[in-house]
């Protein structure tokens, strides 16, 4: 029996889900750094040692390194376990109603180090071990959950609408939790009498339990029996993942999609220092600069799906990475151009949100079309596996842009000492134009 075409409101419902893994994932993007190694003009003081290795690494960021890579290690395990499942209520959805309540709490305890005057080995201990806990949860929600993009897009022009409704839920999660600062900075207010970190953590919580809410979204209001065609992969995981990784366009798609995410966790963990440190503003003007850019890219998501019908998603995805390393290497020279930091940090927001319009909303419907080539060819339906191993390099480029970043901070963060800052932008243009020169490759008619 073919199933039913979603209705509106079950893609608004699916679109809410991410939104609230957005909240969560970009807070920890956004606030993980800042707050346990902040420049020396926020008002807070460092909560980790500065040890160092070799000269270049971190030990903050080979911790936070080592949850992402942890989080890429189980997610074609996630993915194959959700795509092999006979629970009676489907595939994908009774995984991430499990996920739900455990994420969230350890992504509330991730900000909650146990010595907050100063920097202490211990919090290293604590952080390592409540991002672990963060992560397992992050996959058996998420792998989930993007597979149901293919699945639930099963009628003409389906993956679009369901990337659409993916696209907006993320980049409004983006710009909630880039709110942080400012929602701290008005709890600080109200509460004079705590410290700056206290009440950037309370603003931590509360935008936690919210998108804890939102998740819920999908699990309680999309019935996967009534939406999604009846289907079970009886690979094993090593199987389908030989089949995903010995897929050649998938293989081309990985490798660009993994730079591209390297640069944005460069960039995104570098934002409030660029606003802080480089153009000397306040960190709430990170949420208004987050927010402008994500209005343009929401008035661009019309122009998205109606290009999509007209021209190839190949020449507009390397188009997209082309102009965004453009975007990136103006980093470098903020703070030094002749006319107001605000304008300056207005100009590289507007110009980051056209290219992220297209990057957002057409990337998971050309792995949707990878999964549903191999469906056809195999008669397994994978789709789990396929997202997974996006996942997987995904996460890859994120841990090395997270450590890349915490690297470079070492050459200069702070207010005059910002060699670090400037060299973060020119790192994620060479990263974007990597990307779109390997996408070249892709074949689009395979």
């Amino acid at each position: 029996m073919q199933p039913e075409r979603i209705p509106l409101s079950k893609i608004i419902a699916y679109g809410v889900g991410i939104f609230g893994w957005s909240i969560s994932i970009n807070i920890i993007s956004v606030m993980l750094l800042y707050l346990y190694l902040p420049p020396n003009n926020s008002g807070m003081v460092n909560l980790v040692p500065q040890i160092v290795f070799f000269g270049i690494f971190n030990i903050v960021a080979l911790v936070t390194a080592s949850g992402r890579l942890f989080d890429a290690v189980i997610d074609p395990f996630m993915a194959g376990w959700s795509d092999r499942s006979i629970h009676r209520k489907g595939r994908r959805i009774p995984l991430m109603a499990i996920a739900v309540v455990p994420m969230t709490l350890f992504a509330i305890l991730m900000f909650f180090p146990p010595f907050e005057s100063g920097a202490n080995k211990i919090n290293l201990i604590w952080l390592a071990i409540f991002q672990l806990g963060y992560y397992f949860f992050f996959g058996m929600y998420v792998i989930p959950y993007n597979a149901l993009l293919a699945e639930l897009g099963h009628y003409p022009n389906g993956k679009m609408h369901m990337s659409t409704a993916q696209s907006v839920g993320f980049i409004l999660g983006v710009v909630f939790s880039s709110s942080a600062p400012a929602i701290g900075n008005l709890i600080k207010d109200l509460m004079p009498a705590i410290s700056v970190l206290k009440s950037n953590q309370y603003a931590i919580i509360i935008l936690n339990m919210a998108g804890g809410l939102c998740m819920l979204a999908p699990v309680l209001f999309i019935d996967e029996k009534r939406y999604v065609k009846p289907g079970i992969a009886t690979e094993s995981v090593i199987d389908s993942l030989k089949t995903a990784l010995g897929n050649r366009n998938f293989r081309i798609f990985a490798v660009a999609d993994a730079s591209f995410f390297m640069s944005i966790a460069i960039i995104t963990g570098g934002l409030l220092y660029y606003v802080k440190a480089m153009l000397l503003l306040p960190e709430a003007v990170g949420f208004f600069l987050m927010g402008l850019m994500v209005g343009l890219t929401l008035l661009f998501y019309p122009v998205v799906n109606i290009l999509e019908k007209k021209f190839s998603k190949k020449n507009m995805i390397i188009v997209a990475f082309f102009f965004l390393s453009f975007v990136f290497s103006s980093i470098y020279w903020l703070g030094k151009y002749p006319f107001a930091p605000i304008i300056q940090g207005v100009l590289l927001m507007v110009t980051f949100g056209i290219p992220d319009s297209f990057l957002s909303i057409l990337p998971p419907t050309v792995i949707a079309d990878i999964a549903e080539a191999d469906t056809k060819a195999t008669g397994q339906n994978k789709e789990g596996m396929y997202f997974g191993m996006r996942a997987l390099f995904q996460k890859i480029g994120q841990t090395l842009g997270i450590m890349v970043f915490a690297m470079l901070t070492l050459y200069g963060k702070d207010p005059g000492h910002d060699q670090g800052l400037r060299m973060s932008g020119i790192v994620g243009a060479v990263l974007c134009l990597i990307a779109g020169l390997v996408y070249t490759r892709y074949d689009e008619k395979a």
